[in-house]
C-alpha cells in the first residue's frame, strides 16, 4: 500500500488521505492524540474509540473512526513482553493496518485505512493511533440478522460462514469474531460484508486449532443470539468444513463448537460490551 511518512516517521498515511489531515490541523502525531471531540464508540481505560466528522478540502466532511492506544493500556508484564516482541504482543494500531492490507489481499472487504501514528521508546510503541474511513450505512450484522425473515437470515448466516472459512484458510483468526465485527452495507448487487476489528487478528504458529475454534464458538454464540436456529447452526458448521453431512472430523468440530458456546453463555466478551443473551 502507497502511503506518505511524516513528523519524523511517527505518522504514516494512506495514499490520497494527507490533504484531508492537512485540512484538519493533523500534521503530527500529538495533533491526532489530542484531537477533540467525536462520537464515543468504545472506552476502557488506556484505549478510546471515536467517530469523527473531518472536513474535505471540498467543503465537505468525510466520517472517520479514530481508535487512540496510551501508554498505561498495557500491564507493566505486557509492556516488557512487547518490548521483547513476544508473539501477539505487538502494537494494536500497527498490527491492525498491516492485517488490514492482508485481509484485502484475501478480496474480503475490511475499513479502508487513513492513517497510522505510533511513538516508540525501546524498540517498542507506547502510544498509538489508526485512523479508518467510516463504512457508509454499515449495520452491525447481528443487527442486520435480527430484523431478517427466517431464509433471509439463514442465507445471511451462511454468507458469513464462508466469510470466516476463507479467513481461516488464510492462516488467520480473530479472536473476536462476534456477528458485531461483521458489518453489513448495502452495495450495487445486495449487502456487502465487511470484517473489522482486526487489532487483535493473527497467524498463529502454534495452538492454531484452539484459536480456530474460539474464532467458531464466538461466531455461533452471536449467531444463535441474532435469531438463529440449531439447524441454522449445523448448516453453517457443514458449510465451514464443505460437507455434506456431519462426519467424525465434523462432529469433533461441533461438539468443540457447543461446548465454546456454552462457557461464553455464562460470561460476557472482556473486549466488547454486553452481547444480548438468548434465551
Amino acid at each position: 500500500m502507497n502511503a506518505d511518512t511524516i513528523d519524523n516517521g511517527r505518522l504514516v498515511v494512506a495514499a490520497g488521505f494527507l490533504p484531508l489531515l492537512r485540512a484538519n490541523g493533523l500534521n503530527s502525531f500529538e495533533q491526532v492524540m489530542a484531537f477533540p471531540g467525536g462520537k464515543v464508540f468504545r472506552d476502557f481505560p488506556g484505549r478510546r474509540t471515536v467517530r469523527l466528522e473531518l472536513k474535505t478540502d471540498g467543503g465537505g466532511t468525510q466520517a472517520v473512526f479514530l481508535k487512540r492506544y496510551e501508554s498505561d493500556y498495557l500491564s507493566p508484564g505486557r509492556r516488557w513482553l512487547r518490548r521483547l516482541r513476544w508473539p501477539g504482543m505487538e502494537d494494536e494500531a500497527g498490527r491492525e493496518w498491516q492485517m488490514i492490507q492482508q485481509v484485502r489481499a484475501l478480496n474480503i472487504r475490511t475499513a479502508t485505512p487513513v492513517a497510522l501514528g505510533q511513538e516508540t521508546a525501546g524498540g517498542a510503541a507506547t502510544r498509538s493511533f489508526l485512523m479508518t474511513v467510516e463504512i457508509p450505512g454499515a449495520v452491525e450484522g447481528i443487527a442486520w440478522a435480527e430484523q431478517l425473515p427466517v431464509r433471509e437470515r439463514r442465507q445471511f448466516l451462511l454468507e458469513v460462514t464462508e466469510l470466516a472459512q476463507r479467513f481461516h484458510a488464510a492462516g488467520l483468526v480473530h479472536k473476536d469474531f462476534y456477528l458485531g465485527h461483521v458489518l453489513v452495507s448495502r452495495g450495487a448487487g445486495g449487502p456487502e460484508l465487511f470484517l473489522i476489528d482486526l487489532q487483535r487478528t493473527v497467524r498463529p504458529c502454534c495452538f492454531r486449532a484452539r484459536w480456530v475454534a474460539k474464532d467458531l464458538g464466538a461466531l455461533a454464540y452471536s449467531m444463535y443470539n441474532a435469531g438463529g436456529s440449531r439447524v441454522d447452526l449445523l448448516r453453517c458448521c457443514l458449510a465451514y468444513c464443505g460437507q455434506p453431512e456431519l462426519g467424525a472430523p465434523e462432529k469433533r468440530i461441533a461438539r468443540t463448537v457447543l461446548r465454546r458456546v456454552a462457557r461464553l453463555r455464562t460470561r460476557q466478551p472482556r473486549h466488547d460490551g454486553p452481547v444480548k443473551q438468548r434465551v
